[in-house]
């Protein structure tokens, strides 16, 4: 993490809205927030919300400009848990990006920021979330698409 991790006021905004539990953070035994790279999908919901702005997540991982994503639903294999939209952080007027209609998982393309929450705890794995990244080199890393299950 980068100096400006330093400003965190340890209110723990950014493990609240983080929707791949990737933040960790007990303020009784640590200083500043934990994160696993392996579970942070680059989404920045969580620099976005801090109050301080401690968390320069393009900094902290290998920066790659999005270009677009879609959000792609088997609904053969959508069991309508509504894990899905549990999971979902983004409500915009009182409603999810992900929503059950008659019993099936859906999503509201105008308010999904593509961050895959959703996929990633639905149990039938009928949510993918594929991200089209630029192909120029960034930080010294390719740019690809990606698929998050």
């Amino acid at each position: 993490m980068s100096k400006s991790v330093d400003l965190c006021i340890r209110c723990g905004t950014c493990v609240k809205v983080c929707p791949t539990d990737a933040i960790k953070f007990n303020p009784i035994i640590e200083k500043k927030p934990i994160v696993d790279a392996s579970k942070c999908i680059l989404c920045e919901l969580c620099a976005s919300h801090c109050p301080v702005g401690a968390i320069p997540v393009l900094n902290v991982l290998p920066a790659r400009e999005l270009k677009r994503w879609s959000v792609y639903i088997n609904r053969n294999i959508c069991i309508g848990c509504g894990l899905c939209v549990d999971a979902c952080k983004i409500t915009l007027k009182g409603d999810h990006a992900v929503y059950l209609k008659d019993g099936l998982a859906y999503i509201n393309e105008s308010k999904c920021i593509g961050c895959g929450a959703c996929a990633t705890t639905c149990p039938t794995d009928c949510i993918r979330v594929v991200k089209i990244y630029s192909t120029k080199r960034v930080a010294g890393y390719a740019s690809e698409a990606v698929v998050i299950p």
